[in-house]
Formats: C-alpha cells, structure tokens, sequence
C-alpha cells in the first residue's frame, strides 16, 4: 500500500516511527524529498519534524481501505469487500457471511474474523454472530436487556445482554 523514500540518514527513523511496510503494489509514496515523488501515485512529501500528523494520516488510510475476506459457495471460492457484508452468523460450526440474501461460508473461526475486522464497522452481538454497523436499518429494545437489530436486508439479529454494553457504547446510544 505504501513506498517510503528518503535519504538513507532519514529513512530508519521515519520508519521507526510509521512503522510501515514497503509494499511492491503500492498505491501511496510518502517522501521528505519532493525530487522522489513519482506519476500516478498519491505522493504524501512532508518534513521530518511532522512525523506525528504523518503516522496519523497513515492510519486513518490503512482503516478506511477495504479488507478482502474470502468466501465459498456452489461455485467455488471468490474474494468480497468486507463493506458489502451484512453480518456474519455460526451455524452448525459453519461461519457464513451474509450479503443481503446470499449466504457465503467462511472458513475462518468468528474470533478470527473479529481479529481481521476490528477496526472497520463490524462488532460482536452475540456468541455466534457480528454485524457491519452501517448495514443496520432499526435498532429495537427487547426483553431482558437485550436489542433487537433490524437489518437492510430484512433479517434480525439480536443483541445479547453480554454484548450490550459495548454495542450500545460503539453506537452511542
């Protein structure tokens, strides 16, 4: 995603500091020297003593590209935007990715997928199931300490009492 260029002298400590990794495929070049910009790449040229903002910038592109998970149906293996998910769901110790009204497996425990996921907009509801927040249409209380989660695609999901406090927290409700 990134190319760092800079004078070898500058190059470790900004590294050090960014803490990124020069990728082949790289869509941004983040440079101290504006003779090392290139064509057709987002070029970031600041000074060294910007360093802080720099590492901010950073971040806040690494979390707002989307992350591929793959999934499986009847005919084979693809990879999917993890914005287009409506949630993921366990069934039968099968994980499934729910795209409106398609049903993908994944072959990733839901704890892993937590992991991949947990800066983006999915959070844990229950146990067995996590929900990309933007998909959401209602938000219902429910019995016993417990929300009950409308979908855009008309599914419901609820939120267990264990989950509630941290969800309700997330959405700042």
């Amino acid at each position: 995603m990134f190319k760092l260029k800079a004078p070898k002298s500058q190059k470790t400590r900004i590294n050090d500091t960014l803490k990124i990794l020069d990728s082949a495929d790289y869509k941004y070049v983040l440079t101290t020297d504006k003779s090392l910009t290139e064509p057709n790449k987002i070029n970031i040229l600041f000074q060294e003593k910007d360093l802080d903002k720099i590492a901010e910038i950073v971040e806040t592109i690494i979390r707002s590209e989307d992350i591929q998970v793959q999934v499986f149906d009847q005919n084979g293996q693809k990879n999917i935007d993890s914005s287009v998910i409506d949630y993921f769901i366990v069934e039968s110790d099968d994980v499934i990715a729910v795209v409106g009204r398609i049903r993908y497996y994944v072959k990733m425990k839901l704890y892993e997928i937590e992991e991949l996921l947990q800066s983006r907009a999915f959070i844990r509801v229950s146990k067995y199931a996590m929900v990309n927040i933007n998909q959401i249409e209602y938000i219902k209380p429910a019995l016993n300490s417990k929300l009950l989660l409308l979908m855009k695609n008309e599914d419901k999901l609820e939120v267990n009492r264990r989950y509630y406090k941290a969800f309700k927290k997330t959405l700042n409700i």
